[in-house]
């Protein structure tokens, strides 16, 4: 194998030195002879490498049996064998050579310029440094123009800062000052709260002692309502008594030596007689209070107001009953400069029953008050006639003949058999 390369790179080293020679002519006869000594030696290394590699060269390579060939390469099993690598070398030697030997033609001397060019150049650098220094003088103005906004621009803008900084401590200190109101306002509150809760307290605690008074009160008209009922029961029985029961003045002793009066009151304490009974049981109670300014005396209709009216209902005191009457004069509040009670308002109150011998007025109690606008005013006021006398008058029905006609009656049956026993004596 080197036997047949070796030839081929003679040949290949006698064509270089051909053209070399044909490219250099004008050379020297020193380089040839450089280059042909460089030729030769390469040519007898490559031959001792291609004779070394080619000793060294190994076996054909065989493939080997596997039980799994899962690792086979795209050749289809086939076989592969080695590059020549002496041959390969070789040809990288000749490459290296031959770019040795390839000397870079000499360069042309450069030319001398002239003295117009000289001077045009000279013109043309002296052009240049007069328009860089005037450049520069024009980019060393506008540099100082630049600097003189920018300064002034910051100061203004330090001077907004400035002024934003004032206006942002102004604004805390009156939000701080704010909130401090807000705060204060709170604790007012607060406390007004607390206040308002212990009132309600004692309030509630004087509530309850009303409550319970009002309770105890109660029971106390119950019981009295009680004994009314057992005296008015005792009355009825002896009404109703086959016996003639004559009563020798307003007030009659009772079965067990007592009065109606002390009956009724079903206490020891001072003796009711039956109007201010019903005027204590049909009046609704008033709580007690304390002494107070009145806090809107233009709608407060004050005690001892007089309410003129006409009566609407027929009375008939055989039964007690409601009776009602329209307001004919208007009411002023106790400011006087407001109307309170209008013209044609209606009252409504109820009259009590039992009338005594001898009594030519029926006792009327107001208890309530109803504007043309729907206000109701609750009352408790004792109806009067024209000049404040308590109670109302009108056709009275004496019962003079049912009264006096049974005695007249028995009077005369029980004369009439005397009279007979006079005839019959006569006779």
């Amino acid at each position: 194998m080197a036997d047949e390369n070796t030839p081929d790179l003679q040949d290949r080293l006698s064509t270089f030195s051909q053209k070399n020679k044909t490219k250099r002519r004008g050379g020297n006869i020193g380089v040839g002879a450089l280059a042909i000594a460089l030729a030769l030696g390469g040519g007898g290394a490559a031959y001792f490498l291609a004779t070394n590699l080619q000793e060294r060269a190994k076996g054909l390579e065989t493939s080997d049996v596997e039980t799994f060939q899962d690792q086979r390469t795209g050749n289809g099993g086939r076989l592969e064998f080695p590059p020549d690598e002496a041959e390969q070398r070789v040809n990288d030697a000749l490459i290296a050579v031959e770019e040795a030997l390839d000397v870079p033609a000499p360069a042309p001397a450069p030319a001398e310029p002239s003295a117009a060019v000289l001077e045009e150049i000279a013109k043309l650098r002296e052009a240049l440094a007069a328009s860089q220094s005037a450049r520069n003088a024009e980019i060393q103005e506008a540099v100082s123009d630049l600097r003189e906004s920018f300064q002034v621009q910051t100061d203004a803008l330090e001077a907004s800062i400035a002024a934003k900084d004032t206006e942002i401590e102004n604004a805390q200190r009156q939000n701080e000052a704010r909130l401090a109101g807000l705060q204060a306002m709170l604790d007012a509150e607060r406390a007004q709260r607390e206040g308002l809760e212990a009132e309600m307290a004692r309030d509630g605690l004087i509530a309850d002692q009303r409550l319970l008074e009002e309770r105890q009160r109660q029971e106390e008209e119950q019981r009295q309502r009680e004994a009314e009922r057992v005296a008015q029961e005792l009355l009825t029985a002896q009404i109703v008594s086959p016996s003639v029961v004559y009563a020798d003045g307003p007030r009659t002793a009772s079965a067990d030596g007592t009065s109606p009066n002390a009956a009724v009151a079903g206490t020891d304490g001072p003796t009711l007689t039956e109007n201010e009974q019903y005027l204590r049981q049909g009046a609704r109670p008033l709580e007690i209070q304390e002494a107070s300014q009145m806090a809107f005396p233009e709608r407060t209709l004050s005690q001892g107001s007089v309410i003129q009216a006409a009566l609407q209902t027929a009375i008939n005191s055989d039964l007690p009953g409601s009776v009602v009457a329209v307001v004919s004069e208007p009411v002023p509040a106790f400011s006087g400069d407001q109307i309170l009670i209008p013209r044609g308002s209606r009252l409504f109150g109820q009259y009590r029953s039992g009338i005594e011998l001898n009594q030519k007025r029926i006792l009327i109690l107001w208890t309530r008050v109803l504007t043309p606008d729907g206000t109701s005013i609750e009352i408790a006021s004792v109806g009067g006639d024209q000049l404040g006398r308590s109670g109302l008058t009108g056709i009275v029905d004496t019962k003079f003949a049912e009264r006096f006609g049974g005695a007249a009656l028995i009077s005369l049956i029980g004369a009439a058999p005397a009279v007979a026993a006079n005839s019959t004596d006569n006779e």
